[in-house]
């Protein structure tokens, strides 16, 4: 993704081939809709291409493409819902206020940041307990680096937000 961030257009593919899976199968466990749940990823997946020039090295490739998937899927729902959205995709709801959509946008935001300061491994435990996928490890072996990474991303929401 770093190479893809300074404009090497050569790793498009690898990087499509690497979060193509991951974006896909998050999108199914969020929509439990398969048509839908492809409509959020492609999405999902066009928008990270658009956006690879923002891409901070530093920050979790996962993590930061699982967040705008799950933005996509909220995206998707809203639509089938026929509530209207604008073109920047932030209505809430009809008669939202502007403070909730933008509260909603900043808690979304800080949420991403905060995901990209977990360990990989951390954050791709998360990624497949979110999309529903355990690697071959035993049951009880991944429940317990599930529960670690969440007890590691709370950590990491309250030293930057308190315990609130």
């Amino acid at each position: 993704m770093a190479r893809l961030a300074d404009g090497d257009r050569s790793a498009f593919s690898h990087v499509f081939d690497t979060l193509w899976p991951l974006l896909v199968g998050f999108a199914r466990r969020l929509s439990r809709d398969a048509a839908d749940a492809e409509d959020a990823a492609q999405q999902a997946l066009l928008r990270v291409f658009e956006h690879a020039h923002r891409y901070d090295p530093g920050q979790d490739v996962a993590a930061w493409a699982l967040a705008i998937t799950a933005n996509e899927c909220h995206a998707v729902r809203r639509k089938r819902r026929g509530v209207p959205l604008d073109t920047g995709g932030e209505m809430e709801a009809p008669g939202a206020s502007p403070e909730a959509v933008a509260i909603e946008r900043d808690l979304l935001a800080e949420a991403t940041d905060v995901l990209g300061t977990l360990r990989s491994q951390d954050a791709e435990t998360l990624a497949a307990a979110w999309r529903g996928s355990r690697p071959p490890i035993p049951p009880t072996a991944f429940r317990k680096r599930v529960q670690r990474a969440t007890e590691r991303l709370r950590a990491a929401w309250r030293s930057r937000h308190g315990t609130s």
